[in-house]
């Protein structure tokens, strides 16, 4: 008797199949994408939170 091999080829998001390649090729394209630096983070995490009060 034989084992199915079946490989998962949903890598993302569940109900919707990417391949590895995609996959890698959509993480390289956020990797180039802006980031902030930590001061700016805290800066509009304050402004978020004070807003969120109001």
């Amino acid at each position: 008797m034989k084992t199915a091999d079946k490989k998962n080829k949903n890598l993302a998001i569940p109900g919707k199949p990417m391949s590895q390649k995609a996959f890698a090729d959509l993480i390289k394209e956020a990797e180039n994408g802006p980031f902030l630096t930590e001061k700016e983070f805290e800066k509009r995490f304050e402004e978020w939170r004070l807003n969120r009060k109001k």
